[in-house]
């Protein structure tokens, strides 16, 4: 959660209700994302893909993939880069440009968005407040693009999930073996998991 009066970052949900959710941040893992998208439309379960404007330019396709599974589309920034060692300019040239990437090729605006590597600064956090966008970053991290055993990041996962978790991960092989247990796990334990917008609005 975070005070509508100050620029935050916001870490989780409503910690009194028993929604989750998953974060995908997407800038590689393309020989997953089908599978990973199968997977989700099997279980009924919509989550949020954070894309890097980069790569929606050069994977169009992929891109509307996800968008046509009905998942939510946040904004990753258009090239992967450290928020924090850029000028103002870059800052809003990142967040801007992968808006303007992803309203061209998916006809969406993105309400939320996340920094390369969560690094952040107080600049970045302002800028993306002017532009009306929500700073997302995550309470649990798989750390599946080091870790290879599915049954790490399982876990990793599973003891720490609490109401309003944020689950980061991203289209890698460990992730998608160790998402159909973390799923079960969670909804054996009456999570409900949803899309950022709908962990942030309670629903």
């Amino acid at each position: 959660m975070k005070d509508q009066n100050t620029s935050l970052p916001i870490y989780h949900g409503n910690e009194t209700i028993r929604n989750i959710s998953f974060m995908v941040n997407v800038a590689w893992g393309n020989e997953y994302l089908i599978d990973l998208l199968k997977l989700l439309k099997e279980r009924n379960i919509n989550v949020t893909f954070f894309l890097e404007g980069r790569w929606v330019e050069q994977y169009p396709e992929y891109a509307l993939m996800i968008k046509d599974s009905n998942q939510e589309i946040g904004n990753h920034a258009y090239s992967h880069k450290d928020m924090r060692t850029l000028t103002v300019e870059e800052i809003n040239m990142e967040i801007t440009k992968t808006n303007e990437k992803i309203h061209e090729v998916l006809g969406v605006k993105p309400k939320y968005f996340t920094p390369p590597y969560g690094y952040f600064d107080s600049r970045v956090l302002e800028i993306a407040e002017n532009l009306k966008m929500e700073t997302i970053l995550w309470s649990l991290d798989t750390v599946d693009w080091k870790i290879e055993n599915p049954n790490e990041i399982i876990d990793k996962i599973v003891p720490n999930i609490k109401n309003g978790s944020i689950i980061l991960m991203h289209p890698t092989e460990s992730s998608l073996t160790a998402l159909p247990s973390i799923i079960e796990k969670a909804l054996d334990q009456n999570y409900k998991i949803k899309k950022i917008s709908e962990l942030l609005n309670n629903n």
